[in-house]
């Protein structure tokens, strides 16, 4: 099978970074016209704001900044908040409800090297995370868009998107973790790292949950009897 990088023109909308009055949570959404109440189309990309990703934690700058992509109800994201104190970890979550939930989540943990991000991350990066800010990535049993007509959400599938995880990861040989239960998806997703010239395979499809931490699908897939790929991804950045 053939692989070809999706591509589809890319709607800009004018966005707005702001912390929620949730604690642990932050949002990158699509600002609504006051009188259409429609998301405000922009000609060209929104101007390149770079944050400082300590003003996101409660806990202020530390040496480790690592992002989770799709940490959904926050597993793998507060027990490595817990595990690793010294460390910072964000998680990018789209769905507003489980966003909610894992704030409220650390909030009853009592961490503050944890936040997380409602939004869509390639705007995200794209727009606002400076280059060179992140120690490692990790991405677990994200949606798999199965449909044909989802499938330009597959993030890891748009050059893109890895040009964006090279650029923002710190200078040197970093890791990108991922882990599925979806076969096909998986397939496309190693072939497009095998693609990308900035990246190699370390291990495929055998890895172990890093660090020793399972997240909530893990656990109800492994259960339910489903085979689980995971694997590391060695990432070269060079600023």
């Amino acid at each position: 099978m053939r692989l070809l990088y999706l591509s589809y023109p890319m709607l800009e909308f004018q966005r707005k970074f702001y912390k929620d009055d949730l604690s642990f949570l932050w949002h990158y959404m699509p600002e609504s016209d006051s009188i259409t109440k429609k998301p405000v189309f922009l000609a060209e990309p929104q101007k390149f704001t770079p944050l400082q990703p300590e003003s996101l934690f409660e806990c202020g700058a530390k040496d480790k900044f690592v992002l989770e992509i799709g940490s959904g109800k926050g597993a793998f994201l507060c027990q490595y908040a817990e595990n690793f104190p010294d460390a910072c970890i964000l998680g990018a979550e789209w769905d507003a409800y489980c966003a909610s939930f894992t704030a409220k989540k650390l909030a009853g943990l009592g961490v503050k090297n944890a936040a997380v991000m409602r939004g869509d991350l390639f705007y995200f990066l794209r727009d606002l995370v400076p280059a060179g800010s992140i120690d490692e990535i990790h991405m677990y049993f994200p949606d798999p868009w199965p449909k044909r007509r989802q499938r330009k959400n597959r993030l890891v599938l748009r050059e893109s998107f890895l040009e964006q995880v090279r650029r923002v990861l710190k200078p040197g040989n970093r890791f990108f973790y991922w882990a599925t239960d979806h076969e096909e998806y998986n397939t496309l997703a190693l072939q497009a790292f095998e693609k990308f010239p900035h990246s190699k395979i370390l291990e495929k499809n055998t890895a172990q949950p890093t660090y020793g931490i399972e997240t909530g699908f893990e656990k109800k897939y492994k259960k339910e009897g489903r085979k689980i790929y995971r694997s590391v991804i060695e990432i070269e950045n060079v600023l």
